[in-house]
């Protein structure tokens, strides 16, 4: 009997002591999972873009001048203009992997100018005036950085003229016509914010023509060459993420 009631009040004692040794158990702490990081997205060159493109510029152009007036004809002019280059910049590109393809255009105005004296009665003036084109591009991106080459049509408008002491000034303006190819460098500095160099080679052809000045003198060029354009300009574009 003595065994039975010792039992119970031990049980007892268990029972009541339980709680107690709970409450003063460490709190159990939920395990943590370590996330994997998420990459950031890579660098797309997929857009709409729109930007300015200045630097500088130089030719060559060859012909005979055979005005009637103030240089003898048959004499050989050699032009070698050169000046500054400033315009705009609109294209598309869209990536495929690691290759980009796109089409753009730009215009730009020139002040590309050359002066000779081929006799001491005249100067011979010629100046490139604008400089435009419409290129397809394929390039390669890796990520922020791409490298990229083009080619297409291209076109300028030119001015020459004569200036003599005997006979006054005539001059023409005309519009050529050829094709450019070229290559660039571009980097996404910021965002959407695009920075590039980028050098184009012109080959344009130039017309022979005759044209009288404002005192009657004839202006008479012959046996032109192809019009050469070598350009390398700065750009700033921003693209636009339509898609």
């Amino acid at each position: 009997m003595m065994k039975k009631v010792a039992l119970g009040v031990v049980a007892t004692a268990a029972l009541i002591g339980t709680p107690a040794l709970a409450a003063d158990l460490p709190p159990q702490v939920a395990p943590v999972y370590n996330v994997p990081a998420t990459a950031p997205p890579a660098w797309s060159w997929t857009g709409l873009y729109l930007g300015a493109a200045g630097g500088w510029g130089f030719g060559r152009e060859n012909f005979t001048d055979n005005s009637v007036v103030g240089i003898p004809p048959g004499t050989a002019i050699n032009h070698s203009p050169d000046g500054g280059i400033l315009g705009g910049v609109l294209g598309y590109r869209y990536q495929v992997g690691q290759f980009v393809f796109g089409a753009e255009g730009t215009a730009a105005w020139a002040d590309l100018a050359d002066t000779v004296s081929p006799s001491a009665f005249a100067t011979d003036n010629f100046k490139i005036r604008s400089l435009y084109a419409a290129t397809g591009q394929v390039g390669w991106a890796f990520n922020r950085v791409l490298l990229y080459a083009k080619g297409g049509w291209a076109g300028s408008s030119v001015n020459a003229s004569i200036s003599t002491t005997a006979a006054g000034f005539a001059n023409q303006t005309q519009t050529d016509n050829g094709w450019t190819a070229g290559a660039g460098f571009d980097y996404a500095v910021w965002q959407n914010l695009i920075l590039g160099i980028e050098y184009n080679h012109f080959d344009l052809g130039y017309d022979a023509f005759q044209t009288v000045g404002i005192l009657g003198n004839t202006y008479i060029v012959r046996n032109p060459s192809r019009l050469t354009v070598e350009q390398a300009v700065g750009r700033l574009t921003y693209k636009f993420d339509l898609f």
